[in-house]
């Protein structure tokens, strides 16, 4: 089993507040430490900057009004 932060605490984040990238980071570092590593239901080893990439790419999350929100319809459900 892997030590690693579930990508989907981080985007629980935006769920609960939108936020600047760099609000997530400030948060995120608070929360799981500096040198924490993410993963996601299928891939491992994200940095927080790596996972924000992954995040854009496959449309987690969109800006409005200058704030990262999750997209609803791109996060799976569990």
């Amino acid at each position: 089993m892997s030590n690693e932060i579930h990508a989907h605490k981080v985007l629980n984040l935006l769920r609960e507040k939108p936020m600047t990238k760099q609000e997530l980071s400030d948060v995120v570092s608070e929360q799981f430490g500096e040198q924490a590593q993410f993963r996601t239901c299928k891939r491992e080893g994200f940095q927080f900057d790596t996972l924000f990439d992954f995040f854009l790419q496959r449309e987690k999350i969109t800006e409005v009004d200058g704030k990262w929100v999750i997209n609803a319809e791109r996060v799976c459900g569990h």
